[in-house]
Formats: structure tokens, C-alpha cells, sequence
């Protein structure tokens, strides 16, 4: 069997699924589509604004005209039971609510292994791509096969691909959002990008050290940014030293990044609550 364990939610039942998959893309695309959120179970069985991921599945249903009639407290319920089930302490989840079956929940459940802490002590190289999302504010796994698609296309080594409308500004990350210091002041796309969990908790502490400009940067500003970086909620703030062929600032990671993660961390820290 994969790495992946993968449970189905019906009513009062919790079923396990003859799934195998190595990775929570493997276990969505054997499974089904539908509208999900991806968080990590942290020691404690704690989460991090887990009211937050609810609220952005059920808008993400809205916006694609999708029923959705199962309650936050069943979700809640669910998971709490497929984690005892799993015997996993640490672990990520994806949580869909599936097109096909509104009314049952599928929930894959990852060992959480945390990335390497060279990546946030050296930062990673990101690529460019001209793509975007076709429904950026609803969290949409079918997005998963576009995501793959880029990723096989654009074997080059880069840790994530941003995404590039044709008007030249850079919205978001293949799996994350995206932000650059440019003129001392910390920008990101308002539009045309999901809003992540991390995302908003970036944008709630980072007035504390630099101002913020709701403004994408386009590809012609890349040679005067100074910092750039990227979150996730599995991964928080990753700092970004290369896109494509050219150093960001120095090449490594700044001071504006360390300050935000600081923040980010505190945060988190403070804002954790049970399963």
C-alpha cells in the first residue's frame, strides 16, 4: 500500500478505501474532484484556523454552483474519527467534498514529515509559466490535473512554478500564494488568486513590518525586487532566492522574510485549537 490513507465519511459511517497512492494528488485523482481544503495536524491534535478552511470550501461550492450540504461540525467529527482510525499523530489532510457524492466526505490523511530547514535558511528557485486559474477563488481539486500538467511540462528543477496572466503580472504559486518586496513596500495580487489560510495571516502581521500594496508584480519588475517569498498552510513562508535564471536580492534569504516569519510562527503558535 502508499503512503496515503484514505477514508470515506457517509452519515454516521466511516469507511476505508482500497486507495493506493503515495501522495495526496495520487489519492484525489483515484478518488474524485470536488471542493477541498489541505491542512496539518500539529502535536496535540491541534489546527490551525480550521473555521477558516470550512468557510473557504463552502464559498468555493457557491462559486461553482456546486451543492454542498454537509455541516462544519460532521467535517469536524469525521476527521477526528479518521485520525484515530489512521493511528497518525502528525500528518496532513486533504479534505474534499466531493462533485459526484455532496453529501459524503473524502478524507486523505499524509504522515506530516516537515520540510527541510535548509529550505527556509537558503530558499528555493521558482519558474515562470503563463497560466492562471480558471475559477481563482474557489478551491477546485480538479486545478490538481493543470498543476501536474505544468509541473511534467517544466522539468527543470524549480521548487514551484508562479503563474503569469498575459498581461504579464504574477499572481499566485502552483500550490501557494506569492509576495515580493519592491520598494520597500511588500506586494501581492489582490485578484485572480486563491486566498490562502496562510495568506491571510501573512497579510495580518506584515503591517507590523513593512507596508503592504494589494498590487501583483509583473515580470518586468523582477529585476528590482529585493525579497520575494511564497506560503502555504503546510509550509508557511518559504523564501524565494532565483527566479528563473536571476538571483532575488543577494540570493539568499532577507531580512523582511525573517521579520514576517517571526510573526507567522507567533501566530500560529497563539492560534491553535483542538481537532
Amino acid at each position: 500500500m502508499g503512503r496515503i490513507i484514505v477514508y470515506c465519511a457517509e452519515s454516521d459511517r466511516l469507511t476505508r478505501l482500497d486507495v493506493e497512492a503515495d501522495t495526496l494528488d495520487e489519492a484525489t485523482l483515484k478518488t474524485g474532484h470536488g471542493v477541498y481544503t489541505v491542512l496539518r495536524v500539529y502535536p496535540g491534535r491541534r489546527v490551525l484556523r480550521l473555521g477558516h478552511h470550512f468557510q473557504r470550501m463552502r464559498k468555493s461550492a457557491a462559486l461553482l454552483e456546486q451543492p454542498y450540504p454537509v455541516a462544519d461540525e460532521w467535517l469536524r467529527v469525521m476527521m477526528r474519527r479518521a485520525l484515530d482510525a489512521s493511528g497518525l499523530e502528525l500528518c496532513r489532510i486533504r479534505l474534499t467534498v466531493p462533485f459526484s457524492a455532496p453529501d459524503t466526505a473524502l478524507i486523505a490523511l499524509e504522515p506530516f514529515a516537515a520540510p527541510p530547514a535548509e529550505m527556509y535558511e537558503r530558499g528555493v528557485k521558482v519558474g515562470l509559466v503563463n497560466a492562471r486559474r480558471e475559477q481563482p477563488l474557489a478551491k477546485n481539486s480538479q486545478f490538481i490535473e493543470r498543476r501536474r500538467e505544468i509541473e511534467a511540462t517544466h522539468a527543470d528543477g524549480c521548487y514551484e512554478y508562479l503563474l503569469c496572466n498575459g498581461e504579464g503580472r504574477i499572481l499566485e504559486g502552483t500550490s501557494s500564494n506569492f509576495y515580493a518586496v519592491l520598494e520597500g513596500t511588500l506586494r501581492t495580487s489582490p485578484e485572480g488568486v486563491l486566498h490562502g489560510i496562510a495568506r491571510g495571516i501573512l497579510l495580518d502581521v506584515a503591517a507590523d513590518v513593512l507596508p503592504v500594496r494589494l498590487e501583483p508584480i509583473r515580470r518586468d519588475d523582477l529585476p528590482r525586487i529585493t525579497e520575494a517569498m511564497l506560503t502555504s498552510a503546510s509550509r508557511g513562508i518559504v523564501p524565494i532566492v532565483q527566479i528563473e535564471a536571476a538571483p532575488v536580492g543577494g540570493g539568499v534569504p532577507g531580512p523582511i522574510y525573517r521579520q514576517l516569519r517571526a510573526h507567522y510562527e507567533a501566530v500560529v503558535e497563539r492560534e491553535l485549537e483542538s481537532l
